[in-house]
């Protein structure tokens, strides 16, 4: 019932113009999504949501498609947005989209991961309509031993945050078999948040309820040096609750650091992991008095 609430207040708060006088067709992809989501039919409902996206005069309540989208991921996370599998072929997608803050300096990635019982030679997301989310990007292949499975990562350099919309994901295998999935990115206020409190001290901030449905968000801290130009981890703990807000005493010997602390929301999308994190780091002395 709370959830029928819910979205009966958002087809009522919807503006009314013009450019909104789909609300009042029957038919429409957009009530017919809400109706969806009434029914708890996750799959049809999204298919409707990617159908509304794709019509360009609906931009203007992409707001409310937004908030229609995070209304579904109160089912179940995700999991349910999408009933079929991935091919035999395909193992896992991951999709991260990074936000990392360092002193002076914000930057933003988004990486896809894929790992493939194929050879893969490509990997793309991109934003409807086939628009190249940044021309600085690389595809790599993890693959470090002989066994069935292969790694493969496409990593996008930002100039800011992935925005909220609709994406492609395509990957292509070198027999030149392929598949693709629509992937909507929503925009919401992260439930848990970190920042620095002080020289050797971050702060944990619950901003909201979490979704009961949804993993515990993910604190990781690790500890890199710097050789030969290149960082190298040298320490990394993982916190699913209880989240620490300092190191540990003598886990590493005295030296400089940097620090990276990183708060990790997960969902799904189907069968899709779609993971946001945000990355605080800084430089950090640890000396032989401590």
């Amino acid at each position: 019932m709370r959830l029928k609430a819910l979205l009966i207040g958002a087809i009522v708060s919807a503006p009314i113009s013009a450019a909104n006088t789909l609300w009042f067709e029957t038919n429409s992809p957009l009530i017919q999504a809400h109706k969806y989501l009434l029914n708890n039919d996750l799959p049809a409902m999204f298919f409707a949501l990617v159908e509304v996206w794709q019509q360009e005069k609906n931009q203007a309540i992409s707001p409310h498609l937004n908030k229609l989208f995070q209304q579904s991921l109160r089912v179940d996370c995700g999991k349910g947005l999408e009933s079929r599998p991935f091919p035999d072929w395909i193992k896992n997608v991951t999709v991260r989209a990074i936000d990392t803050q360092s002193p002076g300096r914000d930057s933003y990635r988004a990486l896809v991961e894929v790992s493939s019982r194929k050879d893969i030679t490509d990997i793309s997301l991109t934003r409807w309509v086939q628009k190249s989310i940044s021309a600085d990007q690389s595809f790599v292949d993890l693959t470090q031993d002989e066994g069935s499975t292969r790694s493969y990562v496409k990593r996008y350099n930002l100039n800011s945050k992935i925005p909220m919309g609709l994406y492609r994901i395509d990957i292509t295998a070198q027999d030149q078999t392929s598949w693709s999935s629509w992937l909507v990115f929503g925009e919401s206020k992260a439930k848990v948040t970190i920042r620095w409190q002080s020289k050797d001290q971050w702060r944990v901030e619950k901003n909201a309820l979490l979704n009961s449905h949804c993993p515990l968000p993910k604190l990781d801290a690790s500890l890199y040096d710097y050789v030969d130009d290149q960082y190298n981890k040298v320490w990394g703990e993982s916190y699913e609750s209880d989240y620490p807000t300092t190191l540990e005493p003598n886990i590493v010997p005295p030296d400089r650091y940097v620090l990276a602390v990183s708060m990790t929301h997960k969902r799904w999308q189907g069968p899709i992991i779609v993971e946001q994190s945000q990355i605080i780091s800084k430089t950090y002395d640890i000396s032989i008095e401590e």
